[in-house]
């Protein structure tokens, strides 16, 4: 931190910021990550360039923030400051610059949230690596067999409600994480969003501790990081929309409506895991890390979005129950079906002539 630096005052803007020597690059992921070993390369970040200046990470108006800060104030910014830089280890700090003495002064949980820049101070030494972004934007095609199934099967069993609403039908299998993402990836996340909770050996990205159950609607936001549940207490959420507003309409559990309506209003309404006493169910860190990409979507500095390899690695065709519903796979749906089932296809045939001529090449040598 450069303590004699003078940010520019933000008219009714909040900025969060970090040194820019402090924060690690991540290198280019390999085409395929197909071991931990590999993802835990892919998620190591680089020492930094020899650098100065800092890095934008959020910013917006302060109205916007303190929709989502509410009664927790600066303790809201506190938290998703750490889940940016450092969510394992929680090494720094949360600073604001004070304009009228002309210094950086420490934020304390009960402060209210300002027009400010706030900046995320590590201790000398630390490099950090940003958290990744999740940038899935649409559902795709789901399989009636299979891992997904299964897992779907299992969300719906342990929960039998929704969440929110405690509907019973109809209810999705709403993912935490992308199943695109694979299980090396989610077990890092698992990993450094829920030390706290007992490591578990081989977690596959289908394991239900991935799921909730949500109904059709709430889906629809959730799936695209437009609704995320704000950790309150032990098993205990508070729901987060983070979809822009038409002017005239609300978002409500029934969906977007014209004012006025009846229906309750989805932003605060509290939500908790149907049957609390499963240990099976996510722990607070996988959903904490579904509402920091919620976070990052709508307040996400472009300084931050464009740094190399900031967003996470991928499987690059569709695969087995990537839509987080069990919906069908119509082109209504799912407009890119065709392209994609062609893809699949084309590499299926060039897959199987391949393994025609191995074969034949290796009986020509018998």
């Amino acid at each position: 931190m450069d303590s004699n630096s003078a940010p520019q005052h933000l008219v009714g803007q909040l900025e969060l910021r970090i040194s820019a020597n402090s924060v690690g690059l991540y290198p280019l992921p390999p085409t395929d990550i197909t071991s931990d070993l590999l993802a835990t390369q892919a998620m190591s970040p680089q020492p930094p360039p020899n650098t100065t200046g800092v890095i934008c990470l959020l910013s917006g108006p302060l109205d916007d923030f303190l929709k989502y800060s509410r009664q927790e104030q600066s303790k809201w910014l506190i938290d998703i400051a750490h889940d940016i830089c450092d969510p394992a280890f929680l090494r720094g700090s949360l600073l604001v610059w004070n304009g009228a003495v002309q210094q950086w002064r420490p934020v304390a949980h009960t402060d209210p949230l300002t027009a400010s820049i706030y900046l995320y101070d590590v201790p000398v030494g630390v490099i950090v690596g940003l958290s990744k972004m999740s940038t899935r934007t649409e559902k795709s095609v789901t399989t009636a067999t299979g891992h997904a199934s299964t897992m779907a099967d299992r969300v719906k069993r342990r929960d039998g409600v929704c969440w929110v609403t405690g509907s019973m039908y109809p209810l999705i299998n709403s993912h935490i994480c992308p199943k695109r993402m694979g299980d090396h990836l989610a077990r890092i996340i698992f990993r450094d969003f829920s030390s706290a909770s007992p490591p578990i050996p081989n977690l596959s990205i289908y394991d239900e501790r991935f799921g909730i159950s949500l109904s059709s609607t709430l889906d629809a936001y959730f799936d695209v990081y437009e609704l995320g549940l704000r950790f309150v207490s032990v098993n205990q959420y508070e729901c987060h929309v983070f979809r822009a507003e038409t002017p005239g309409w609300v978002h409500t559990i029934g969906g977007e409506l014209m004012l006025p309506t009846t229906m309750p209003i989805m932003h605060g309404r509290p939500a908790s895991p149907p049957q609390p006493q499963l240990a099976t169910n996510p722990p607070p860190g996988l959903i904490r890390w579904h509402y920091l990409q919620c976070v990052l979507k709508k307040f996400g500095h472009v300084d931050y979005k464009t740094l190399p390899n900031i967003d996470f690695w991928e499987l690059p065709l569709r695969m087995e129950g990537d839509s987080d519903d069990d919906g069908t796979d119509s082109d209504a749906e799912w407009p890119s079906a065709a392209l994609d089932r062609g893809r699949a296809l084309q590499a299926s045939i060039e897959d199987n002539e391949h393994r025609h001529r191995v074969i034949t090449d290796w009986i020509g040598t018998v």
